[in-house]
């Protein structure tokens, strides 16, 4: 046995040493790839936090970027812009020095901008050196923010088959934070201009400008929907509109005759009305003062005056009907009561006449006054103090340098038909009409006919009311006062289509001033000739500085005019109608503004914002606005990369 274990001793020796060559050999294999691995370890190492540095700056890079894209939405300054951006980087620890913010093209919008913010930092590697590699690693990270997209347009050319915003003769548009925007072309020729924080068009062509006349943040191909379709309150003052033609005038009033009274030259007492006394101040005078008990009904024929009359001035409560036309001369106060005129009144040339606060109907005229017949033809100084509540069945006529007051404090009521000629009220030149207030829990303000201020250099100021209703065409050609409220027109309004221009109100020039006041403008009737012709709303010969602003608050807030729903009758600024203000939105979404004759529109230091079906301006015109471009309820800046 022993020989045998010394027979495979050999065999045993020559296994170790085979054995010990082969873990010599992995130590040098693991020798030689120890650095290999060292070295790929490193790399995995560094490039991961490489990747984490570029994930983070891209955050801030996003950040930054969309940051200066709203601050340059906001005030279209690139300085502004790149301060906004780098306050962000540097709040999330980027270096100022290390952020790059410029304004360039899109990469996703044809025409649009975009703000781009570059951040370029450096990885300092520490294993790969090791190897030999760079002891820095590089890393850039890009965000861009599209901008002038979403910005919300002022001036806005809704038809996708007409013209669009069109200039011509040295015209020029100006919206420096909101957007010029038309759904078909925009042609700014040589010599016009459009300076606009956007341009928006919706054509197959880009806009039109040879002598590269347009300045904006971006030009953009994109629709632009009708920012104030759905409107509550356009829906609600279109149905109310409606309804206007369906007013009927007041009736001519039933009137139990008397006996007709003369003032006259008389020294004789006398007794009238049924139940009144008439007696002269001193013989002869011409001078007469009527008494009659409180409470009762007195009933007059024809009355008429030569020189004082003072009548009923201490009765209260009664009722004073008058048959025949009242004819007034000299110098006439009437006391508190009810009155009713069956055959109109009428003042003549040199006379003043007043009426205290009452109630006064009127039927129809039945004398010519200046071609008409109407219920009141004053042609002299004519006052009814108030409050007062008119029922007129045969309209108002205020001749030329007459003066006519029609009420006071604000509880008045107006009810006023047509003349012969159509007209509720006509105002000759140089005439003063002034309306008191209508603002009473039941106050009203009804024309059924129209509101014709033909003449030159006079001066109308119309009731506040919280509705006024004119069935019929608003006319004027002298100065025009509007209280607050809606005006619901069936018809056109027309300042100047017949020459004239701003008249003295009260001491002050005036052209048109209408403070919280919303027109609304049906179109069925527009003039056939001349500057307004065709026209639903117009601005023309001599009104310059015509001032509109809409109400701030209730169902048209923030609606200044409003256009025909079912027409395409037009709005239009010509001839002389510089300087306009219009403060509030501008709609004709059915209808064009034209703007000729170097008139001007704007909204002053407010915002106007124009929405018609095209908008085309020539010889020498300018329109602005100073609205924001902010669209509420949508963004404003859009990360695109």
């Amino acid at each position: 046995m022993f020989g045998r274990l010394s027979y495979l001793k050999p065999i045993t020796d020559t296994a170790r040493r085979l054995h010990a060559d082969h873990k010599g050999s992995v130590v040098i294999i693991f020798a030689i790839a120890l650095p290999i691995l060292l070295g790929i370890t490193a790399l995995a190492v560094e490039y991961g936090n490489g990747l984490n540095i570029q994930a983070k700056n891209q955050r801030i890079a996003d950040m930054a970027s969309y940051a200066g894209a709203l601050a340059y939405n906001q005030t279209s300054s690139t300085d502004v812009m790149t301060s906004a951006a780098a306050k962000v980087a540097s709040l999330n620890g980027i270096d100022p020095t290390d952020i790059i913010v410029d304004l360039v093209a899109s990469p996703r919008t044809s025409g649009a901008k975009a703000v781009r913010a570059t951040i370029s930092d450096v990885d300092k590697l520490f294993l790969a050196p090791i190897l030999g590699a760079s002891p820095t690693l590089p890393i850039t990270t890009r965000a861009y923010t599209e901008i002038g997209g979403s910005t919300a347009s002022c001036i806005l050319a809704l038809s996708n088959s007409l013209s669009g915003v069109t200039l011509s003769g040295g015209t020029s548009i100006q919206a420096d934070n909101c957007a010029v925007a038309s759904n078909t072309t925009i042609s700014v020729p040589c010599g016009t201009a459009i300076s606009a924080k956007a341009v928006d068009y919706s054509s197959s062509t880009s806009p039109s400008q040879p002598c590269n006349g347009i300045t904006a943040g971006s030009i953009v191909q994109v629709a632009t929907t009708d920012p104030v379709e759905g409107n509550a309150g356009v829906a609600a003052a279109e149905a109310h509109l409606a309804t206007v033609s369906s007013i009927g005038a007041p009736a001519r009033p039933p009137v139990t005759s008397g006996a007709s009274v003369a003032f006259g030259y008389s020294a004789a007492a006398m007794s009238i009305g049924g139940g009144c006394t008439a007696t002269p101040v001193t013989s002869y005078s011409g001078k007469w003062t009527v008494t009659c008990p409180s409470g009762g009904t007195y009933y007059f024929g024809s009355i008429s005056t030569t020189a004082t009359l003072n009548f009923a001035l201490s009765g209260s409560g009664s009722t004073y009907y008058f048959s025949g036309p009242v004819s007034l001369s000299g110098t006439n106060q009437f006391g508190p009561g009810t009155y009713v005129f069956g055959a109109g009144l009428v003042t003549t040339g040199g006379s003043s006449s007043t009426f205290s606060a009452g109630t006064y109907v009127f039927g129809s005229g039945s004398s010519s006054c200046s071609g008409a017949t109407y219920s009141i033809c004053n042609t002299a100084t004519l006052g009814f103090g108030g409050p007062s509540s008119f029922s007129i069945a045969g309209g108002v006529r205020n001749t030329g340098g007459s003066t006519l007051t029609m009420g006071s404090g604000t509880s008045n009521t107006f009810l006023i038909g047509a003349s012969s000629n159509g007209d509720a009220m006509t105002l000759d030149g140089g005439s003063k009409t002034y309306m008191a207030d209508a603002t009473g829990p039941s106050s009203l303000f009804q024309l059924i006919g129209n509101l014709n201020d033909a003449g030159g250099g006079s001066c109308l100021m119309v009731s506040a009311a919280a509705q006024h209703d004119i069935e019929g065409n608003f006319n004027a050609s002298g100065g025009v006062v509007l209280g607050a409220g809606v005006y619901s027109i069936d018809g056109y309004m027309a300042l100047g289509a017949a020459g004239g221009g701003s008249g003295n109100c009260n001491g002050t020039a005036v052209s048109v001033y209408a403070q919280g006041v919303t027109i609304v403008l049906s179109g069925k009737v527009v003039p056939s000739s001349g500057n307004c012709a065709g026209l639903a709303f117009c601005v023309a010969s001599g009104y310059s500085n015509v001032v509109f602003t809409a109400p701030t608050s209730g169902p048209t807030a923030n609606l200044a005019v409003i256009g025909p729903s079912s027409n395409a009758a037009g709005a239009g600024f010509t001839q002389g109608g510089s300087n306009g203000q219009i403060t509030g939105v501008f709609y004709f979404p059915n209808g064009p503004l034209l703007m000729s004759g170097g008139a001007g529109l704007s909204g002053g230091s407010s915002c106007l914002q124009i929405v018609a079906s095209y908008i085309t301006l020539s010889g020498g015109t300018t329109a602005a606005s100073a609205c924001s471009g902010s669209s509420s309820g949508s963004a404003q800046a859009t990360i695109v990369q």
